[in-house]
């Protein structure tokens, strides 16, 4: 129930969040829809004359191979003389050019005053008139007349009524000074003249039968009364072959060079005509007019001219990036922002790119200022929207019921913005969140019980440190069911057992320990974190080991302990029946003593495995020798010579007592299992950091599967049947030896006799 009632709360929320970004989406394309259509209607021409400059120059334009540039350069002026040359020269040009039978002559130089020679206007006339396809420009006036208004010049009649056509050869300079554009017709309001280029292309395509309709579009404009229409663009070329004026002149140039050639005849040197900034001007300099209009010319002939949008159009275009980028951004993660506006502005160019190869002109620079408004206004709505929802969710985090006890601190005044104190209470936030996290995490880790988590499929999520400790290696991402069979546990082979079932299952592991398995689901309240399994490993190795010691003392008292007593009562009674006391009061002694040795053995016993006892500098030769003194009758007794060679100057922290029972132990099973006769030999030696107590014994030695073995309780082996005893020996030895921090090894073999080695750190001070 609490967890589905998260999940509702979660998609109330989650429902709540988005519908609050659909209203921030709609607020935001409200705003920038309008304001990219308004910035596409020329507000931004020279971030898109920037642009277009830097396309323009990779636009593969063709080159039509019928057009001949005729250019009077350096060369010509030199030969000829200063300019401006006599008609006549331009009358015996046209005679030479109009033998070669070109298709199409373009004239570019201006005849619009008469010479003081009429002659020369005269003789220029006549061989206009027999070329019969010369075209001239005519020029327009830059400042109207006294009286007048502002108008053309055409050139001299003479001149101009032999002239097959008359065009105008202006263009179109941007306010950076850069030409990019033409317009096709242009001229006083109601008598509009078409451009020049254009008229020479009219001329071919009627020539060749096929229809001219002229591109671009029909808009007029009008500005101080002179009207122009259909505006395009000019695709540069400005590869086309070239001769020099004097070379036709002086017949230099082959006819079939010039034949059915569109030649165009105009300056180029500096300093004569006009020249022009264009796009391609950083590759190939400033650009004269006759070479203007050969790519106005070629574009018209490639039909190559690039004509711009309509502001409907254009308006259109640069909305739809805009709104595409919205669209992405509602529907994917803001982190991907900034990438989907560079994939949307790289498309944007690409769209330019390729209408600019199809012959038209549409300015991007609105669609990707939009783009650019776009990602900044939504990053900021967006997260204006989660900072409110950001505080809401922070007061109820605040208004929680606190799990640990917190420092009281003194209230704070927070100045600064209302973001500077999200940041605060965030900061609050975290901190106490990272405080419980690190609690949490800090008890788990160092729990007194071995502890899981893990998944419902049973793949280990966090494991504390004893239950690490117990595998030696890392668990997460392994399985629970590999880690207990690795500790022991034999899992059932079939598949329908699962952890949960387990509960309460005691088992032993590999090295002796006892674990019960305790196992617990988690199911959180808010439905964002999936159940876990919680798994314990209760080490119960003490309690089980205090259990067979009980079990194994209670058999002591009920059979061991009680032997002796009743054996003396026996023999007590026995004695009053009979007359011969004396060996019956020995037996009693005997029985006894036994008795007293036992329970003695099983006081040390307590006293080594208790941690009451108290360490203190000793000399290690002083204790040896007590013992010795204690096993001196037992050794007379079987006729067994007690070797000594000790280190009277070793000390170490011990309790005397104890170290004591320990030596005594090893010297009375050395005599105890030896011959009688035999020698049984004691040293105390200095082994680096160590002194060493050797206990070696010419005796029946011990078989060496039972040396691992010798230092467990109530251990018997075949070597010590003939003995009575329990097996307290040994084992109250390897306890004083560990408590003091030492340890003792046994080499031994079998019909040789056994060496027993006790270690103990040597005294700091000494």
């Amino acid at each position: 129930m609490l967890r589905r009632q998260g999940d509702n709360r979660n998609f109330s929320m989650s429902l709540y969040l988005f519908r609050r970004f659909v209203r921030e989406w709609v607020l935001v394309t409200l705003i920038l829809l309008p304001l990219t259509a308004l910035l596409s209607l020329g507000r931004l021409v020279s971030l898109d004359n920037m642009i277009y400059d830097r396309l323009l120059p990779h636009l593969p334009v063709a080159v039509e191979p019928s057009i001949l540039l005729v250019e009077i350069d350096e060369r010509s002026v030199e030969a000829l003389g200063r300019w401006p040359w006599p008609r006549e020269i331009h009358a015996r040009l046209l005679e030479r050019l109009s033998e070669a039978r070109p298709a199409a002559i373009l004239l570019d130089v201006l005849f619009t005053e008469p010479n003081p020679d009429p002659e020369q206007d005269r003789r220029l006339g006549e061989a206009l008139c027999k070329a019969g396809n010369v075209s001239l420009p005519l020029l327009r006036q830059s400042v109207a007349r006294p009286g007048e208004a502002l108008g053309v010049v055409l050139p001299v009649p003479v001149i101009a009524s032999c002239a097959q056509q008359i065009g105008h050869i202006n263009v179109a300079v941007d306010f950076d000074g850069v030409m990019r554009h033409v317009y096709l017709r242009e001229g006083l309001r109601g008598e509009p003249r078409l451009q020049l280029a254009w008229l020479l292309y009219q001329q071919l395509m009627m020539a060749a039968g096929e229809p001219a309709q002229l591109p671009g579009r029909p808009d007029k404009r009008t500005d101080e009364g002179w009207q122009r229409d259909h505006l395009i663009r000019i695709p540069f070329a400005s590869r086309f072959p070239r001769v020099s004026y004097v070379s036709v002149l002086r017949g230099e140039v082959p006819d079939e060079l010039l034949r059915d050639r569109v030649l165009l005849v105009g300056a180029t040197a500096l300093g004569l005509g006009d020249r022009y900034a264009t796009p391609i001007s950083p590759y190939s300099g400033l650009m004269p007019g006759v070479v203007v209009q050969a790519d106005i010319l070629n574009g018209l002939l490639a039909q190559q001219s690039i004509v711009p949008l309509s502001s409907g159009v254009a308006a259109l275009l640069a909305m739809v990036p805009v709104v595409l980028l919205l669209l992405s951004l509602l529907l994917t993660r803001l982190r991907f922002a900034v990438e989907l506006a560079l994939v949307m502005a790289a498309a944007t160019l690409l769209l330019c790119w390729m209408l600019l190869q199809w012959g038209w002109w549409w300015p991007p620079a609105a669609s990707l200022l939009g783009l650019l408004l776009a990602t900044l206004l939504w990053n900021w709505r967006r997260l204006s929207a989660v900072l409110a929802y950001f505080g809401w969710e922070l007061t109820r985090l605040e208004a929680e019921p606190k799990v640990l006890p917190e420092h009281s601190l003194p209230p704070r005044k927070v100045l600064g913005d209302r973001l500077q104190r999200r940041l605060m209470t965030l900061e609050r936030a975290v901190g106490r969140v990272k405080d419980t996290r690190r609690f949490i995490s800090d008890g788990l880790e160092h729990l007194p019980v071995a502890t899981l988590v893990c998944t419902m499929d049973e793949h280990i999520l966090m494991a504390n440190l004893l239950a690490r400790q117990l595998a030696g290696r890392e668990l997460v991402g392994s399985d629970v069911s590999t880690y207990l069979r690795s500790l022991g546990y034999r899992v059932a082979e079939t598949k329908t057992v699962r952890i949960e079932e387990l509960n309460g299952v005691e088992f032993r592991t590999t090295n002796g320990r006892s674990l019960r398995l305790d196992v617990s689901s988690i199911q959180p309240g808010a439905g964002v974190i999936q159940p876990c399994l919680l798994i314990g490993l209760t080490d119960l190795t003490a309690e089980r080991e205090a259990e067979a010691q009980r079990s194994n003392m209670l058999r002591f008292l009920s059979h061991d302990l009680r032997a002796p007593h009743i054996a003396i009562q026996s023999l007590l009674e026995s004695a009053e029946r009979e007359r011969g006391r004396q060996e019956t009061y020995e037996q009693i002694s005997f029985q006894t003593n036994r008795a007293l040795r036992l329970i003695d053995d099983f006081t040390q016993l307590s006293r080594a495995e208790s941690p009451a006892f108290r360490l203190e500098p000793v000399l290690f030769a002083s204790v040896a020798l007590d013992a010795c003194d204690q096993v001196w009758a037992l050794a007379r007794a079987k006729d067994i010579p007690l070797d000594k060679d000790l280190d009277e100057d070793l000390m170490v922290m011990a309790d005397a007592a104890l170290l004591c029972r320990a030596v005594f132990n090893l010297l009375e099973n050395a005599i105890k299992y030896s011959p009688p006769g035999k020698r049984v030999k004691i040293s105390l030696a200095r082994e680096r950091e160590w002194a060493v107590c050797s206990v070696t014994d010419q005796g029946e030695g011990i078989d060496s599967e039972d040396i691992p073995n010798l230092f467990d309780l109530y251990r018997r082996f075949s070597t010590s049947r003939t003995s009575d005893g329990l097996g307290l020996g040994l084992p109250m030895v390897g306890m004083v030896a560990g408590c003091h921090g030492g340890y003792v090894e046994c080499f031994s073999e079998l019909g040789k006799g056994s060496q027993f080695r006790l270690c103990l750190p040597l005294c700091a001070d000494a």
